[in-house]
């Protein structure tokens, strides 16, 4: 049975502290799915898409493999994108860009329950915050090494964070306006000292900076993955496979499992061919079309459901189309997610142009509303003043053709005329939106968890964001986001949360098409998978019975 999300009720009877959303700023591979049936020329109106009822929310999907491990054995991963890098400041640290590759080797200081919403400590021992949630002290477990034999000690961990924001890994421009000072104050105890009340700040540790490198990885010219996790690195051959092999070492205990393999399937259809035939033994997903046929076959697994997980990165920049507001506020009101999702994913899944949709914790507040004669008017308006009524949008060849479809035909409805354009893959789409600046709207994804808020509107749309690709900047949106991320209450934060919406709704910072599932899915010969934050897994106690 898949595993309900608590209401909010429910979770604040179970929480130790109320929790926010999580960062996750996806490459723009993550966002456009592949192609659907066309399904029509995408400015009809659609019929309501299939939500899968309880089969996107969060927690365990089927059946779970139970009993005693079987040892030995290789698992066989088929993931969502190909790992390149064993460094985590080289990447977001998720579940569909290498976040349980990453967390196999170097383990996590805390990890956290998706089921309960709750934290809890990993390679900590505890952690605890002050009353006000301004010092959290941290205290590690008593004996961890990492598999050079070096000790993970207070001073390891303070070195490997001031190397991870040194390097200006994901998140730290965040975590540098948060927390004042990292110290050892003694061999086994971290104390972290923040600007201001944070608390949440636990998530910072369950994420990329919370992988801990030992000092020798990064100590000569090339870095080297040396980590405290389950696996060490074995060996990794581009577009092929990344294998890890057992660390009979490891603090927990030698994992019941020899090997991980992880290698990388192009598609979700390609990804659950492989599972269902066998030869991969676990499978991320992330099209909700596919998700629901996995399901519908009676496959298990782990569910997440990301917030803002599909949808346009905008161009605020005033040399952009887009840099007018007038022309984001028309494109919201003219495009219609349910045609998307219908071209795009077969009419499966969860759109709507709500920030935060009804299946999350955090839903409620509604985004722009469709109205086409308001669009209308917004272009008039915009062209009076000299624009040409010409927007660029930026796709991946052949899995973004459906969706820049559907938006041609919506936005021709009220005047605007898309100029589509398609590169090859994620890695051209990051270097025109990051490094170039050079797009209007591109396919994308704030892929957005219920486990801390705060950290992806920071990263994504605060004005002094690194990360903030889209080049939006508000004054009162800078002011919302501070007060989330200080908020001391789930009430609070929930009014904050509504009225970032407003603010949303009137300056359009980018484009919501919908929420996202991302499904891991598995055989029933697979056990012991751990969901954590942000859709990765943990594979410290995995096993097969193969």
């Amino acid at each position: 049975m898949t595993s309900p999300t608590p209401s909010r009720s429910a979770r604040s009877r179970t929480r130790r502290r109320p929790l926010t959303l999580t960062a996750l700023l996806l490459s723009a591979a993550l966002v456009t799915g592949c192609a659907g049936s066309d399904g029509g020329d995408g400015g009809d109106a659609a019929p309501k898409a299939d939500r899968g009822g309880s089969m996107f929310s969060i927690g365990f999907v089927g059946d779970q493999l139970e009993g005693e491990p079987t040892d030995g054995g290789r698992l066989s991963i088929s993931t969502f994108g190909e790992l390149r890098s064993m460094d985590p400041v080289d990447l977001i640290a998720n579940g569909l860009s290498g976040g349980s590759e990453l967390a196999a080797i170097y383990d996590v200081l805390v990890r956290y329950d998706p089921e309960t919403a709750e934290y809890e400590p990993h390679v900590a021992e505890s952690l605890e915050p002050n009353d006000d949630s301004t010092v959290w002290t941290m205290t590690l477990r008593e004996g961890v090494n990492f598999s050079d034999g070096t000790p993970l000690d207070a001073a390891a961990v303070v070195a490997s964070i001031e190397r991870y924001l040194a390097d200006e890994g994901g998140q730290a421009s965040l975590w540098s306006s948060k927390v004042a000072t990292t110290e050892a104050t003694d061999e086994r105890t971290v104390t972290f000292t923040l600007a201001e009340p944070w608390v949440d700040f636990e998530y910072m540790l369950a994420t990329a900076p919370g992988m801990i490198m030992a000092p020798a990885a990064y100590a000569g010219k090339e870095f080297t993955p040396i980590g405290a996790g389950p696996f060490t690195f074995g060996h990794y051959r581009p577009n092929e496979e990344l294998l890890l092999e057992a660390n009979p070492d490891y603090w927990g205990g030698e994992p019941p499992l020899d090997e991980l393999r992880f290698h990388n399937v192009q598609t979700a259809e390609g990804t659950f061919d492989v599972v269902r035939a066998g030869s991969s033994d676990v499978g991320v997903i992330r099209e909700p079309s596919v998700t629901k046929e996995a399901i519908d076959a009676g496959f298990g697994g782990a569910m997440n459901v990301v917030s803002m997980g599909f949808g346009l990165i905008v161009n605020n920049r005033e040399d952009s189309a887009t840099g007018d507001v007038r022309v984001r506020q028309a494109i919201a009101h003219a495009v219609d997610p349910e045609g998307i999702y219908r071209r795009t994913y077969n009419g499966v899944g969860l759109p709507g142009t709500e920030m935060f949709p009804e299946e999350s914790q955090w839903g409620g507040a509604a985004g722009p509303e469709i109205d086409l004669d308001r669009a209308k008017q917004l272009v008039e308006e915009a062209k009076a003043d000299g624009w040409d009524g010409k927007v660029g949008y930026l796709g991946i060849q052949v899995v973004s053709q459906n969706t820049g479809l559907g938006l041609e035909a919506m936005l021709a409805q009220v005047g605007i005329e898309l100029e589509a354009e398609y590169v090859a893959g994620s890695a051209d789409m990051i270097q025109r939106v990051f490094a170039e600046r050079s797009f209007d709207l591109a396919g994308w994804s704030f892929g957005t968890p219920d486990a801390a808020v705060f950290p992806e509107l920071y990263e994504n749309f605060h004005s002094e964001s690194r990360s903030n690709a889209a080049g939006y900047a508000s004054e009162t949106m800078d002011g919302l986001i501070e007060q989330l991320g200080a908020a001391e209450s789930e009430d609070e934060q929930q009014d904050l949360i509504d009225q970032i919406q407003e603010e949303w709704n009137a300056t359009i910072p980018s484009i919501v098409l919908g929420a996202q599932p991302e499904f891991v899915v598995w055989g029933d010969h697979v056990g012991g998978v751990v969901p954590h934050v942000d859709s990765m897994m943990l594979y410290h106690r995995a096993w097969t019975e193969k």
